[in-house]
Order: C-alpha cells, then structure tokens, then sequence
C-alpha cells in the first residue's frame, strides 16, 4: 500500500484568504477537502454551570464566524468553499472536530476554575465599581463568549487533544472511503501538532501556514 499524503493548510476561520490559498493550489490532485468542523448538534453528556456558559459562549462564537465568513464572501463575490470544491468533482467533509462536550473535557479542570472565578470577579468588580449600565449588560452578556473563547485557546495552547482527535478523523473517513490524497483546512494554532499526528499514522505531510496579517502580527510561519 502506498504511503497517504496529506496537505494541511492553516487558516484564520473568519477570513477569506486562506481558503483561496487552498483553492489557488488547485484541488485536481485530491481525493477529497476536510475541514475542520462539527455535527451542529450540541453534546451533552453532563450538564454543569460550566458547561453551560462554554455552550452559550460557543453558540455565539459559531453564530459570528458565520456571519463574517457569509458577509466577506458575498462582498468578494466570491462561491463557498464546499460548492468550489464540489464543482471541482472533489468530496468535502467538515465534521472531522471533536464534539462540543469532548472539546469542554480537553481544557484542564484547573483552567475551568481560573478562567470562571476571572471572569465572575470581573463582573463583580464592575457592579461594585458602578460601572455604566450599558456597558455593565454588555459585559455581562459577553461572559460565556469570552468563557468559551478562553477554553478553546487553553486547549490549543495546553495539548494536543483536538489535533489527535482530528487526525484520528482524517485517518478513518480516508480509510472508509479509500482516499490516497487530501487537502485539511484547520485552524492555525492545530496545524502542526495534526501534521504531528497524522505522521505518526503513517502519512506523508505537507503544510501551509496561514497568510493572514494577525498570524504573522503573532509569529506565525
């Protein structure tokens, strides 16, 4: 058997370029395009405050990235990402993420308690300091975005968790389908340690960095 190739392209998800990036390569050579997403199905496997608050938050975040992705489509003009690879005879998958509930189980319990007493005890702070009442609702209806945007980083930054679910992924759709070749589209923080992994199961990769401003603003390659 051949060994598999992979290429994987780090991207900003709300933004535009990368995806052109992958596109501007050409997707002739693949067998097929996974995308870094989830079933829109909210897991629940223990219902805690926590959790609650991560899946408000994560609702919100999803409903944003949504809304700009849609939004600098339309005004480049510009076709999905799903429907240019389809036109292009390539299969497209976008559920090779870890569930809501998995995702909330990677970020470390220690994590949970400092970023929900940080952000509680900034709200208090606010009320007692009599900070504006439109400023105040604001932030306290931003709470479980920020909850949930903090949890997502520290999982990033903490380990590999989602990177080895999603190469986990990447391996069995192309084991099912028999795919020798495929593009991933993931976010830039994942990129190497799924290049990490899918190596370690035996596939040839290659990656692209993101090429948007805040990546190289932060260091990115």
């Amino acid at each position: 058997m051949s060994q598999r190739e992979a290429t994987v392209q780090g991207e900003v998800h709300a933004a535009e370029s990368d995806k052109q990036a992958l596109l501007e390569r050409g997707l002739e050579e693949y067998d097929a395009v996974l995308v870094e997403g989830r079933s829109p199905t909210l897991v629940v496997r223990k219902l805690t405050v926590g959790y609650a608050a991560f899946l408000m938050g994560y609702v919100t975040l999803m409903w944003l990235q949504g809304v700009v992705a849609r939004a600098r489509a339309r005004v480049a003009g510009r076709t999905s990402l799903r429907a240019a690879v389809e036109a292009a005879g390539v299969d497209y998958h976008d559920r090779i993420d870890a569930d809501t509930a998995t995702v909330y189980e990677m970020v470390p319990r220690w994590g949970k308690y400092l970023l929900g007493s940080w952000l509680v005890a900034a709200l208090a702070v606010s009320i007692l300091l009599g900070v504006n009442r439109v400023v105040l609702v604001v932030f306290a209806l931003s709470v479980p975005y920020l909850y949930a945007t903090f949890s997502v980083v520290l999982v990033a930054v903490a380990g590999g968790g989602r990177a080895s679910h999603m190469a986990e992924r990447i391996t069995a759709v192309a084991d099912r389908q028999a795919y020798d070749r495929v593009a991933v589209l993931c976010g830039d923080s994942h990129r190497e340690a799924i290049r990490k992994e899918l190596e370690n199961r035996e596939w040839s990769v290659t990656t692209y960095g993101s090429r948007h401003p805040l990546v190289r603003l932060f260091g990115g390659r």
